[in-house]
């Protein structure tokens, strides 16, 4: 089959939403289709993902975020500039206090550059739509957020230059629990997406919680393809011996978002067992790494346990992973309720994998992540008890200094379902069911 995926994430670009549609190019080009990717066009990082994309085409399209290119010029041009470089720092100080504001805008609302109407993805979508729109497909899948990659796979569907419509919604749209976007423009967007999910043949999500949430939204067909962990990526730091860390080490890799994804409970859990002598500063360690918004010094320094906080940055993809091989203790975080029902982060599933042992923080066995942590034998669910987290602090302490920490033993017939490989191919199959 000639396929086209269409997503703004993807390799390089470090990110657990550029797995997704990796996995799907990468294992349908080893069974034998024609696949073409198209994507945004992706800036240099040092901690850029290392990927082989040789067995597919990759189209990249510029990105133009204004306020964001004429930040990064000014910079570039102050750090070259010899001259007028304080009428050039005042500019610079003027557009860093403008952009803050505009961040800000985004985090709250999610609108221009997150998930929600309107984006500057739609500048790029119609850009974008003039590099494919000269080639039939037998099958396109489009993957959001933005939304603005399904506008593209739309209108190849509406102009019968597409078979065949996949529409993957990675997080949900006008239903989705941290950005509300505008009031105003809601409307619109429940329009847009009714328009799209009457127009695709099938809508795919990554839990069942998102997909009964959808299918009350639409009578198109809605089909759980799982996130999931790719073996190979694992492949070099499994040959390597865990290290037998001095301390317990408890290990946090991801986004922290304000009141959804909460620590506060294990600093203070920490902080309660240092002030009771309970434990001391040599028997724990807790490391955090990803995006800036994950450095949470200061619940470190309001609960005083800074000697034992590290926050080690926006790590590159193999540093990260080798930091949860290594860890006593993977912490995933989520906040548990209606609104959050049925989310199942990628990272979840890397966790599951490599993970000696998971803590559920802000979650119980009774959503679908709690569950699948603990049917999998992978970890346990501490929700926001203070009293449980000590109590499981102190017995893993009390077991690293017994010398009688094991891996735990976990369900890996039930973990083999969410091998990328396998839900690639389930979507194949998937496909290939439609007449």
């Amino acid at each position: 089959m000639k396929i086209l995926i269409i997503s703004s994430y993807f390799p390089p670009q470090n990110s657990i939403a550029s797995l997704r549609p990796y996995s799907w190019a990468k294992y349908w080009s080893k069974i034998g289709h024609d696949v073409t990717v198209l994507t945004t066009n992706k800036t240099f990082h040092e901690n850029d993902l290392k990927l082989d994309v040789s067995m597919f085409k990759i189209i990249s399209v510029p990105l133009w975020v204004p306020l964001k290119n004429a930040y990064q010029k000014e910079k570039k041009y102050i750090v070259n500039s010899n001259n007028l470089r304080l009428r050039l720092n005042i500019k610079q100080k003027a557009l860093k206090i403008v952009k803050s504001y505009y961040d800000r805008f985004i985090e709250k609302t999610g609108c221009f550059y997150a998930c929600r109407f309107p984006d500057w993805h739609d500048i790029w979508a119609r850009k974008a739509y003039k590099y494919v729109n000269n080639n039939n497909w037998d099958l396109v899948v489009s993957t959001g957020w933005p939304y603005s990659v399904h506008k593209i796979a739309y209108k190849l569907k509406k102009n019968n230059q597409a078979k065949k419509w996949v529409l993957d919604w990675r997080d949900l749209w006008t239903k989705n629990h941290l950005f509300p976007g505008l009031k105003i423009f809601n409307p619109i967007e429940r329009f847009l997406e009714n328009k799209f999910h009457k127009t695709a043949n099938y809508i795919t999500t990554v839990s069942k919680g998102l997909a009964e949430t959808l299918q009350i939204m639409t009578k198109t067909p809605v089909v759980v393809i799982f996130n999931g962990y790719d073996k190979e990526d694992f492949q070099n730091i499994l040959l390597k011996t865990r290290i037998c860390n001095k301390e317990l080490v408890i290990v946090y890799t991801g986004t922290i978002y304000k009141d959804y994804r909460d620590p506060e409970p294990l600093f203070k859990a920490i902080s309660e067992l240092l002030n009771e002598g309970s434990i001391g500063e040599r028997d724990i360690k807790l490391i955090f790494a990803g995006p800036k918004q994950t450095d949470v010094m200061y619940l470190a320094q309001k609960y005083n346990v800074l000697n034992v906080y590290e926050y080690k940055g926006f790590l590159p993809r193999e540093e990260a992973l080798e930091l949860q091989y290594n860890a006593d203790i993977l912490l995933f975080l989520e906040y548990q309720s209606e609104q959050t029902k049925g989310v199942l982060t990628g990272k979840l599933f890397e966790y599951l994998y490599i993970s000696k042992e998971i803590w559920a923080i802000g979650l119980n066995n009774d959503s679908e992540v709690g569950s699948l942590i603990e049917k999998s034998n992978s970890g346990i669910c501490l929700g926001k008890d203070i009293g449980r987290i000590k109590e499981e602090i102190i017995k893993k302490i009390q077991e690293k200094k017994q010398n009688k920490q094991k891996l735990t033993n976990k369900n890996q017939e039930l973990l083999e379902i969410y091998d990328r490989e396998y839900q690639a191919k389930k979507m194949l199959e998937l496909v290939m069911d439609l007449h």
